[in-house]
């Protein structure tokens, strides 16, 4: 498909849906496949909502503190330099900024939270506690399991990236500065809300549904595909060498920035029609198909 290709300037892979299986974990050939690359010369570059805390451990499980590679966090408000342990960052949130879009989502009764380097300031309305209460009582987890929302259920261990968890009912209780705020709400509802608030703030914030279950509120002007402008730019990669792929409405904006982007099996019909290509699922190893595919590998 692909013609003759030696040698890729860079990989940029979304985490969540991209390379990671649904057990968090880079499958065997995927991360084979991967160190294989960086040895021909190629930089890997994760490109996530999480942050840096919530993703070395990845990173070097990939050697890139050996190979050299970036992580691009926070949907694009910071970038890491994983072999220097350099981190860059572009822009957060204060007060200013949060306290409208917060106190909009506490009124439409949503759990609500404030993201930091390594920890969250959660707000659960009454309601969703009390689903809460019931899930964690017949799932039987330890009295110190987190009452947080994740992309994939109501409770979910984010502990390894994010130990730092205040749970809160007030916005004064909130530090700053923050990195993004986030919702976990059902698919119906979420999809709802992200039009919510674009009428409502209009221009303000960029919102992204990063899954069905999860929406990112970030700082305007600031993306996952602005930010990969910004590196390409400063490492001399070539679009046409460059692949980007992902499965989320925050990663759309990377696929634009260069000439082969894929979507994954399993992305929504929104982000498959945005990318250049549509390549195997996640569990496929989508990753690897496309590599192969393009005679990468």
């Amino acid at each position: 498909m692909g013609g003759e290709w030696t040698m890729l300037d860079a990989i940029v892979m979304d985490m969540d849906g991209t390379l990671l299986d649904p057990n968090n974990k880079i499958l065997p050939e995927t991360k084979a496949a991967l160190i294989a690359c960086q040895k021909q010369g190629t930089k890997l570059v994760l490109a996530s909502g999480r942050s840096y805390t919530r993703l070395l451990s990845y990173a070097k499980e990939l050697e890139m503190d050996v190979y050299g590679g970036y992580l691009l966090e926070v949907d694009g408000i910071a970038y890491y330099d994983v072999q220097k342990d350099e981190r860059h960052v572009l822009k957060q949130m204060y007060k200013e900024d949060v306290e409208p879009v917060f106190a909009y989502l506490m009124h439409k009764n949503c759990e609500t939270m404030a993201v930091f380097n390594d920890g969250l300031f959660d707000y659960i309305p009454d309601h969703i506690m009390e689903k809460k209460k019931v899930l964690r009582n017949a799932q039987e987890y330890p009295e110190d399991f987190p009452w947080t929302g994740g992309p994939w259920s109501w409770l979910a261990d984010m502990r390894d990236g994010y130990p730092k968890i205040t749970y809160i009912k007030d916005l004064s209780e909130i530090q700053y500065p923050v990195n993004k705020i986030q919702t976990i709400e059902d698919e119906e509802v979420t999809t709802q809300l992200a039009l919510d608030i674009q009428n409502e703030f209009k221009d303000q914030y960029e919102v992204f549904r990063t899954c069905p279950r999860e929406l990112e509120v970030l700082p305007k002007g600031y993306s996952k595909g602005a930010t990969l402008v910004r590196m390409m730019d400063m490492f001399s990669w070539d679009k046409d060498k460059v692949f980007t792929f992902g499965d989320g409405e925050n990663d759309v904006s990377m696929f634009g920035v260069v000439t082969h982007s894929f979507a994954m099996g399993q992305a929504m019909d929104y982000v498959k029609e945005k990318a250049a290509h549509v390549t195997k699922s996640n569990v496929e190893q989508g990753i690897v198909a496309a590599l192969k595919d393009f005679n990468i590998l």
